[in-house]
């Protein structure tokens, strides 16, 4: 007789396959809350890092920082770099202090474009909490916050 208790073994009860298909849903629409029909979604993701940690007026930040605060490849950081700056949204420029180093940061347009992404972003999900109404609303976060959490726990030991 084996000892070994593989999921196999395990009856699925008809809620577990509901989460499973709920989630894998989420998966699906994501792009109706995605705020850039625009970007690809690595250069999405960069540009709103950069209009963070960038603000109007700074130099910017470091290609070798931005690639190990993102945890990316110096190589993907230059070809997002590449396309951002084509686009006009952000700009490089040597360091002050280092003329070695190359700083990247928004351009005035960079800073708007985020803006008004974020502007969709935040309208659709007023209107989802508005569905839902702030009740339930605050029930789906609390119970995704959960859910993450305890996801998260299989991704780290997935890691280590």
């Amino acid at each position: 007789m084996s000892t070994d208790h593989t999921n196999s073994d395990v009856t699925i009860d008809q809620t577990t396959k509901e989460l499973a298909l709920v989630f894998g849903q989420l998966k699906r629409i994501g792009h109706v809350f995605s705020p850039s029909k625009d970007l690809r979604q690595s250069e999405l993701n960069m540009l709103v890092y950069l209009t963070y940690v960038s603000p109007p007026g700074t130099n910017g930040i470091r290609v070798s920082e931005l690639g190990k605060q993102l945890k990316i490849t110096s190589a993907a950081v230059t070809h997002v770099i590449q396309s951002l700056e084509q686009l006009g949204l952000i700009t490089r420029t040597v360091g002050p202090k280092d003329r070695r180093s190359i700083l990247v940061a928004p351009t005035k347009e960079g800073f708007d474009f985020v803006a008004a992404r974020e502007q969709e972003l935040f309208n659709r999900f007023q209107q989802l909490h508005e569905h839902l109404g702030t009740d339930d609303a605050q029930a789906l976060i609390r119970i995704l916050t959960k859910s993450i959490r305890f996801l998260h726990t299989y991704q780290d030991s997935d890691e280590a």
